[in-house]
């Protein structure tokens, strides 16, 4: 999505909603010439996951989606994300604001100010769990934040885009968009979700079971609103089932999932998450583990 990870460039004054996440979602599908795939969400990636489903339906073999949001943002939510914006237009405003302070007190300062935003965003997305992998995906998003939101009057402008607008302005999706989705949708209710309560999840899976979804499932498991780290075992079964029951005649789609800790998947991001104090072989809580924040003026 526009103004996360490593995606490059500006949003500007054009609207920002899931529907423009969906058609950039499209956009990179088309570009790369991929085939139809297996789409998982996670919170906001579920509404962008269903737009897709409904406005581009070749794109899409499946839906599994992970704490799906309200239909509307919620009044609690969006004081919530309101606050955790407000602390960190402050800490822009402290890094590009020059002032007579010290460097050392400016530091101090921004990272004070970082760490009230880690704070807000770790309760929201893992209820300011203190595992190592929790700790270490929240550092390194935090680090990507920095470099992608502040320094500027424009990243300032992406952050308030990204964290604010695309949440404020998105719309419940329309029932002739969701009666183009026919595919197996997997929907997961993590039961520790402080923002969003199971009955977001089962008018989702009410409204997709009217519109004609040929095949739609709710679960609920233990897990935090990003239960793809609280408790990825769980999580990891669905979407394993989900998408094998799609393809029945391929070898092997029949043997059940079985999670064993031994067999680690290393990805992409674990290098990067390394770096940010990862340990791939810990996979308990660290309860004396603190979120770190590094930010460099």
């Amino acid at each position: 999505m526009k103004g996360f990870g490593d995606t490059k460039g500006l949003i500007g004054n054009t609207p920002f909603t899931p529907r423009e996440s969906a058609s950039d979602v499209d956009k990179i599908m088309e570009k790369l010439n991929l085939p139809p795939c297996h789409i998982f969400g996670l919170a906001n990636g579920c509404t962008v996951a269903l737009e897709l489903a409904g406005g581009y339906p070749s794109r899409v073999l499946s839906l599994t989606l992970c704490s799906p949001l309200s239909e509307v943002e919620r009044e609690s939510v969006i004081a919530g994300r309101t606050e955790v914006f407000k602390y960190w237009q402050q800490m822009d405003e402290v890094i590009r604001s020059p002032t007579a302070e010290s460097e050392e007190i400016r530091l101090s300062t921004s990272e004070e100010l970082a760490g009230d935003v880690l704070l807000g965003s770790g309760q929201l997305m893992v209820n300011n769990s203190k595992s190592n992998r929790a700790v270490s995906m929240l550092s390194h998003a935090i680090a990507i934040a920095k470099r992608n939101w502040s320094g500027s009057p424009e990243k300032l402008s992406l952050a308030y885009k990204t964290s604010l607008e695309w949440f404020l302005e998105r719309r419940p999706i329309p029932d002739d968009m969701l009666k183009q989705i026919a595919v197996p949708v997997s929907i997961i209710y993590c039961s520790e979700d402080v923002a969003y309560p199971l009955e977001c999840a089962e008018e989702l899976e009410k409204r997709l079971i009217d519109a004609g979804a040929p095949k739609v499932a709710l679960y609920e498991v233990p897990g935090a609103h990003y239960g793809s780290i609280t408790n990825p075992k769980d999580i990891n079964k669905i979407l394993y089932e989900t998408v094998s029951s799609c393809h029945p005649n391929l070898p092997g789609s029949s043997v059940p999932y079985i999670f064993d800790a031994r067999d680690r998947l290393v990805t992409p991001f674990t290098e990067v998450l390394v770096q940010h104090g990862y340990d791939p072989a810990e996979d308990g809580t660290n309860e004396n583990g603190e979120l770190g924040v590094h930010l460099a003026l």
